[in-house]
């Protein structure tokens, strides 16, 4: 059995709690309210900021072409994303640059990106890459599983943007080559090592559900 289907296993009952959460069925039916959205978007900016130092972290551990190629190319995407696409959408929400400077990471996405960097920290390239394959998945099931339940009230969504970007192809088939790289660099692992990854796996999916119970 292939390390991701051990990791699929260890959090579906998590991602399946994420997919019945308010705040993505608000956004499936277009009734989320807008300074609720702005909160997400603003506080995923700094998540995405931190997202980024994490990834460059891990390049500087690889020591595998290509790990080394897709972390410059995830490093690349989470740049272009934050300057060319959040920035601006912040803006056009009435986000001001005060606001953007000065408001700060809420508690959860402080303690999730600590958890990241002590990851790395105790379990390396192994461990951080398995991390952040987490955020990704979590978001191509989530946007997957929404889209087949509530895909007409999604048609007519304000929010319809945010289900097409993590249901396209590319968004998919990153994930897919993610997985695959997990599974390559943790092929010779012990079961000890497994266990530690399946945790810190779980971990990260507990973290994402906070992170959703946040914009109440």
């Amino acid at each position: 059995m292939k390390i991701t289907d051990t990791l699929f296993n260890k959090v579906e009952a998590l991602w399946e709690k994420a997919a019945e959460k308010e705040f993505l069925i608000k956004m499936a039916d277009g009734s989320l309210e807008n300074d609720r959205y702005s909160r997400y978007m603003l506080q995923d900016y700094y998540y995405l900021l931190e997202y980024k130092d994490i990834l460059g972290r891990l390049l500087k551990l690889s020591d595998d072409s290509e790990v080394t190629d897709f972390l410059k190319m995830a490093v690349d995407v989470t740049v272009f994303e934050i300057e060319n696409v959040h920035l601006p959408a912040m803006k056009k929400l009435g986000i001001s640059e005060d606001e953007i400077k000065n408001t700060g990471k809420n508690q959860v996405v402080a303690d999730y990106v600590k958890f990241y960097n002590d990851t790395i920290d105790k379990s390396g390239l192994i461990g951080g890459f398995t991390a952040l394959l987490q955020c990704c998945w979590n978001y191509a099931y989530l946007g997957e599983k929404l889209c087949a339940k509530y895909g007409e009230q999604i048609e007519k969504s304000y929010y319809k943007f945010w289900f097409d970007t993590y249901t396209s192809k590319e968004y998919v088939e990153t994930n897919e080559k993610w997985q695959s790289l997990v599974n390559k660099i943790t092929a010779d692992v012990d079961d000890k090592t497994k266990e530690t990854l399946c945790q810190i796996f779980k971990t990260c999916a507990e973290f994402e559900n906070k992170f959703w119970d946040a914009f109440i």
